[in-house]
């Protein structure tokens, strides 16, 4: 199943928390996400201390899913999963009120250079 949208969670732990913040999303959150029909994968990154010198990222992690579910679908996969709450939404926040989602659909090929 080729995934033709990604869905892009950027989140910065809540202070002190950061253990129980990756804990979470590794051992829990990620793993009943991609269980949700059509959502196929996904990958967590942290900032790297490369950047750009004139710009400031405001978010330290980002998550992204892949997705193979028609537009208008892929939230519904999600609400419609009856098992994807207390352990998928802990107790005590773990993340700050800052976090963003969005969901971008595939355009063009995948493009990869061809080496010798």
């Amino acid at each position: 199943m080729e995934a033709d949208h990604i869905f892009i969670a950027l989140t910065n732990p809540v202070d002190g928390k950061e253990n129980e913040f990756n804990e979470f999303y590794d051992r829990y959150h990620v793993p009943e996400v991609i269980s949700a029909p059509g959502w196929v994968a996904a990958q967590r990154y942290e900032l790297s201390s490369e950047q750009r010198a004139d710009q400031s990222p405001p978010w330290k992690y980002i998550v992204i899913y892949e997705i193979a579910r028609p537009e208008g679908e892929i939230l519904s996969a999600l609400g419609d999963r009856k098992d994807l709450g207390p352990r998928a939404h802990p107790e005590q926040p773990l993340w700050k009120d800052d976090s963003q989602v969005w969901i971008y659909k595939k355009v063009g090929p995948r493009q990869v250079e061809e080496r010798p």
